[in-house]
């Protein structure tokens, strides 16, 4: 993650200092004292279009990978839930029960974390998960507290199926291409207004453009890293599953 980051700062630092050299050579830099005050409101005014589009970017992204990690530890904490409640129903539908179980939080916590990268789901957790639901729901109890197991376990798995169709929700979410566009168009802006009306390539604004160019760079890569919930460098990871595959192992060692 860092590396990508010092990778946008750097080419943002580089876009800046390669502009500002080539362009401060018109006439205009030769006269940019003349218009100065009009020239800074201008500039002013797109920068601070950037740290608009930029915030509101940061702050709904966000908002949106916290929603997104709190459903999945919702998830996670429903199939605990239903693999210890298991424990009160018959003997071989909580063996196939748990071992269906199994099998999905493994899927969930390795092949399909890849898949929603792209925003696909698993078939194969979809069919484990399934295949549970079938079992409770069929599953024949010889009393009362069987039946009550039951009926727990088949409540935990409707709330594991609800999740994860939130999860799938969470996952097609992106921030809106329109506006990640805006983003870039006044982060070049920015870079190219001082140039453009006329700036000296003398040491201390050089020094000035590297480092606002940097800024802006890092800006970009921040928010291009937060426009999808679960993809890398700053997407969920799926560590929720695989505590709950910790948990489940710590439940059958208790019985």
């Amino acid at each position: 993650m860092l590396g990508a980051g010092l990778l946008y700062a750097f080419l943002g630092a580089a876009t800046a200092c390669g502009l500002t050299w080539a362009l401060s050579r018109s006439e205009a830099s030769k006269k940019a004292h003349l218009e100065a005050p009009a020239l800074s409101f201008v500039g002013s005014a797109t920068l601070a279009l950037f740290v608009l589009t930029a915030a509101f970017l940061v702050a709904s992204s966000w908002q949106q990978r916290n929603s997104a990690g709190d459903h999945t530890y919702q998830e996670a904490r429903s199939l605990e839930a239903a693999y210890a409640d298991s424990r009160g129903l018959p003997p071989e539908v909580r063996s196939q029960t748990r071992e269906q179980l199994r099998t999905y939080t493994r899927e969930v916590a390795g092949p399909e974390w890849t898949l929603m990268r792209n925003r696909e789901m698993s078939q194969r957790a979809a069919g484990a998960l399934d295949e549970a639901r079938l079992l409770i729901a069929h599953a024949r109890t010889a009393d009362d507290e069987q039946e009550e197991a039951r009926e727990v376990v088949r409540a935990e798995l409707d709330n594991v199926s609800v999740a994860r169709n939130q999860r799938s929700s969470d996952m097609r979410w992106s921030v809106p291409a329109p506006i990640f566009y805006a983003l870039i168009s006044t982060a070049v802006l920015v870079v190219l207004f001082p140039a453009l009306v006329g700036i000296n390539a003398g040491p201390r604004h050089m020094l000035v453009m590297i480092l606002l160019g940097t800024v802006l760079g890092f800006a970009v890569y921040l928010v291009a890293g937060l426009r999808h919930s679960f993809a890398p460098p700053l997407g969920i990871e799926p560590e929720a599953f695989r505590q709950a595959l910790a948990r489940f192992d710590q439940l059958d060692a208790a019985g």
